[in-house]
């Protein structure tokens, strides 16, 4: 009797130690999955921020939290804050594109304002024409252009990307396509980055280049030449 309980017990200890270890591997390759994932986003993202008239500093990567669930505001929560470097008003951004801004930052937390939320207005420039317009977001998954000049006109799949005004978002990022036209002309625009599936996004600090200006004074006083000094 006593055998059969030391053999029970030691099955029982070998059934804990394996399943201790199945889970150990189980976490150790989700955190593979995951670094490689962010890895190779990362890669992407270096890829699309290749911008010439302006610095663009990543500040770090973050993982979201939650998402605000809600038909009224349209938002998420990432694990990024002051404690990592990031600002109000910082851009979000993944390999895709456009995600959205920060508008509420804490030391180890911040909350995004989406592209799609109502409150959400970005300066954007159809891709082909270079036509400046406003993208606007009305909570619904589409946003929306404003500010179109009457006498262009834009296209089913029109690429739209940002303009770099405002000093928010860098030029040249994707921002969505022309998906559809209203019937009271509201030209609609279907997002570039699936914002229901977002696990690792870049917070992004765009410095637009300052160009060296002239001194008036020197530019409006001659040069002097060596007789003139003697």
């Amino acid at each position: 009797t006593s055998s059969l309980s030391d053999w029970i017990r030691n099955v029982a200890v070998v059934f804990s130690d394996n399943q201790f270890l199945r889970e150990e591997n189980a976490s150790l390759k989700r955190q593979l999955t995951e670094a490689t994932e962010l890895e190779i986003d990362n890669l992407r993202l270096k890829n699309l921020l290749n911008i010439k008239d302006g610095t663009v500093t990543t500040i770090t990567a973050s993982r979201i939290v939650s998402d605000s669930n809600s038909p009224f505001f349209k938002s998420m929560l990432i694990n990024s804050g002051t404690n990592d470097g990031v600002k109000k008003g910082h851009a979000v951004v993944n390999e895709e594109g456009v995600i959205g801004r920060t508008i509420n930052v804490a030391p180890n937390s911040s909350r995004v304002l989406l592209l799609n939320d109502i409150n959400s207005r970005i300066p954007v420039k159809f891709a082909n024409s270079g036509v400046n317009v406003i993208l606007s977001g009305d909570n619904s998954p589409f946003q929306k252009i404003e500010f179109m000049p009457e006498e262009e006109k834009a296209n089913i799949g029109d690429l739209i990307l940002t303009s770099g005004m405002g000093g928010v978002f860098p030029p040249d990022l994707p921002v969505g396509t022309v998906s559809e036209f209203t019937e009271f002309g509201a030209i609609r625009v279907k997002p570039s980055v699936n914002l229901n599936r977002l696990n690792y996004v870049s917070v992004i600090e765009y410095e637009i280049a300052s160009f060296p200006t002239l001194n008036k004074e020197a530019e409006e006083t001659p040069p002097q030449n060596e007789e003139d000094e003697e």
